[in-house]
């Protein structure tokens, strides 16, 4: 079926099942700021021998000219680090949903050489995606506001609302921190979808229904600027509830279809932020140089407080970010599930969003 054929009329394409709500979900990854005692209840810390085993690997690497595009995850066999790779994908797959490992010390290596260390621990979680039309599996969270005025959220230095990315897991690392601001957020999106449930169901059963995304210029030769079908923020997919939101592309979407959002519908989505923003859901910490975060893409909302940076260029903020395949990590709507972005050659990560929505972020 066409995407033009597919937009036309109400299908059941257009229209995802009746919200089927159940009890309220009583799970690790249904989670409040208050579980956690302390930072150590969610991060990892890397020992000297799996440091050394790392720096092996990396005189591997670089013995045989291997680049990024080469690695596999056979070229970081790394035996000892089994252990955390596995708690990894424990805590972030069937746990809470998110987990913060620290400290690689990144002032042994040169970036491409961190950015090979970051691939290679990614490897052994999932498969890399490309994160733009420019083809970046390896992302770099930069301020590019100065080049590129109408850069992507991550290539600019705004607060980001909490949303999720087009993958099924997201790693962040950092290599250095802003000069003040940059503080990361993690709220569930389990915890949020309980509590909506209690206090505002019809609100709920709007984001069940879903909304069209806006492709923010990245959809592929022949493909309309968004989805011809309704993509829902919360469903439930063999009785796993699972999230999907980035309010810019909502907004953008619905307007794009010939639906702009009135005060109604706006409303919900603003139930949907305050509850994720609540200062006794929403956790934050700062990443340091050498920290590194994993989260799941379906149960966790990140997001980010807006910095000021240095002037100069080696100074400035700059992370690196993964997005994951892990199609086995947990069964999700078809209309939820995405692949990363495709290269187009030709286009670059900005839009200008101002006719569509005055949100950015």
């Amino acid at each position: 079926m066409s995407e033009l054929r597919e937009i036309s009329g109400r299908s059941a394409n257009d229209m995802p099942a009746t919200p089927v709500y159940g009890a309220p979900v009583d799970h690790p990854s249904a989670w409040k700021v208050a579980d956690f005692t302390s930072p150590a209840d969610y991060t990892i810390e890397l020992d000297a021998s799996q440091l050394r085993e790392i720096e092996r690997a990396m005189r591997q690497i670089k013995a045989a000219g291997l680049g990024l595009d080469d690695l596999q995850h056979e070229h970081f066999p790394l035996p000892s680090l089994r252990p955390v790779i596995a708690e990894i994908r424990h805590h972030v797959a069937d746990g809470r949903g998110f987990v913060v490992v620290r400290r690689l010390p990144v002032e042994r290596w040169s970036k491409d050489e961190i950015g090979m260390i970051f691939w290679g621990i990614g490897t052994h979680l999932g498969r890399g995606l490309s994160q733009s039309v420019l083809g970046d599996r390896l992302g770099h969270v930069k301020d590019f506001s100065r080049e590129d005025p109408l850069a992507r959220a991550y290539r600019n230095k705004q607060e980001l609302s909490p949303h999720t990315d087009s993958c099924d897991l997201v790693g962040l690392m950092c290599l250095r921190t802003a000069k003040s601001g940059g503080v990361s957020r993690l709220t569930s999106a389990i915890t949020a979808h309980n509590l909506m449930r209690e206090a505002d169901p019809e609100a709920l059963e709007c984001l069940y229904r879903g909304y069209a995304f806006h492709r923010r210029g990245e959809e592929q030769p022949g493909e309309l600027p968004f989805t011809p079908y309704r993509v829902p923020v919360f469903s439930n997919t063999e009785g796993m509830i699972s999230a999907r939101y980035v309010r810019t592309y909502v907004e953008a979407g619905e307007a794009a279809a010939g639906r702009p959002m009135g005060d109604a519908d706006l409303a919900v989505l603003d139930r949907l932020e305050e509850i994720s923003k609540r200062p006794d859901l929403m956790l934050e910490f700062t990443l340091q140089p050498g920290e590194m975060y994993f989260i799941n893409n379906y149960t966790i909302l990140h997001a980010r407080t807006a910095f000021d940076d240095f002037d100069e260029e080696d100074r400035r903020r700059h992370l690196l970010r993964l997005w994951l395949e892990v199609p086995s990590m947990r069964p999700v709507h078809p209309y939820i599930r995405r692949n990363g972005i495709e290269p187009v050659a030709g286009r670059t990560p900005s839009y200008d969003w101002s006719t569509l929505t005055k949100n950015r972020n």
